[in-house]
């Protein structure tokens, strides 16, 4: 019976992976087909290609020599589950950018020009995250369809409220 429950949850864990488009950091529908890409991940034996904010595609011989500047990388890859780490992520790279420009600006007397190599990686980072943001959130699933994020059952408590009200 374990077996059965295994594969049950093996499926499950599949199907909502391929639910959702995959799009590149540079916001672009991933070319490969989601099948492919699932087998190749092998989720439960690569956990060291998988990222806070999506998935590296590197293959596993090869070495990455971009460290964390995953969302410059043609390697990355992200869908519509990652979407709240985005925004954390895109709302702190925000933060950082500000912390470096004000301390930079305490030091030196002046500001950081925008020609700063850092400041420069930075708003790349931060433009990745913008295309990658937007794209995810119009974006529709796999099979085509629009699907609006709601929480487990509101449909049911909408059905309910608006059917409670047309009573009254």
């Amino acid at each position: 019976m374990s077996m059965t429950y295994a594969q049950t949850l093996q499926s499950t864990a599949e199907a909502e992976f391929l639910r959702y488009r995959k799009i590149t950091a540079d916001a672009r529908d991933l070319t490969i087909d989601p099948q492919d890409l699932y087998d190749m991940l092998e989720l439960d034996r690569r956990t060291d290609r998988i990222l806070p904010n999506g998935w590296c595609l590197l293959p596993p011989r090869q070495v990455c020599t971009k460290g964390n500047a995953c969302l410059t990388c043609d390697k990355f890859a992200t869908d519509a589950t990652f979407l709240p780490e985005l925004r954390t992520q895109r709302a702190r790279t925000e933060k950082l950018i500000e912390d470096r420009r004000v301390a930079f600006q305490t030091r030196t007397g002046q500001e950081m020009g925008q020609d700063n190599v850092w400041l420069a990686g930075r708003r790349q980072e931060q433009q990745a995250l913008d295309r990658v943001i937007v794209k995810l959130e119009h974006t529709q699933l796999a099979n085509g369809t629009v699907r609006a994020v709601r929480g487990a059952g509101a449909a049911a408590r909408i059905d309910a409220i608006t059917a409670h009200r047309d009573n009254n």
